[in-house]
């Protein structure tokens, strides 16, 4: 995997610049953009750091899956509810949205 390549597209794809995604990470822009030219190396704790403020965990980021899906923030607040609830609970909450979505 080229760890540059897949940094610098997913901060395009999130429509962040270098300049805003220092900022939010307090990380320079120069060590962002030797990042995404492969000239340095990011460690584990950068790279999780930048990448959340992206709102991407290293999990997604090192799947090499062409089908992953990147959470919004009403679907993260969905997630955390939902891990909330027991067991019961999450089988009510899962068939209620299958039946709104049948519904359609």
């Amino acid at each position: 995997m080229n760890i540059a390549k897949r940094f610098q597209t997913i901060r395009e794809q999130k429509k962040i610049s270098v300049y805003r995604l220092s900022i939010l990470s307090d990380i320079s822009e120069t060590h962002i953009h030797k990042i995404e030219k492969g000239i340095s190396q990011p460690s584990i704790y950068i790279l999780e750091r930048l990448l959340s403020c992206m709102g991407v965990t290293l999990v997604e980021f090192f799947n090499n899956d062409t089908e992953v899906f990147y959470l919004n923030d009403i679907e993260k607040e969905l997630v955390y509810h939902f891990r909330t609830l027991t067991e019961k609970q999450s089988y009510i909450v899962l068939e209620l949205i299958k039946q709104m979505n049948i519904s359609k």
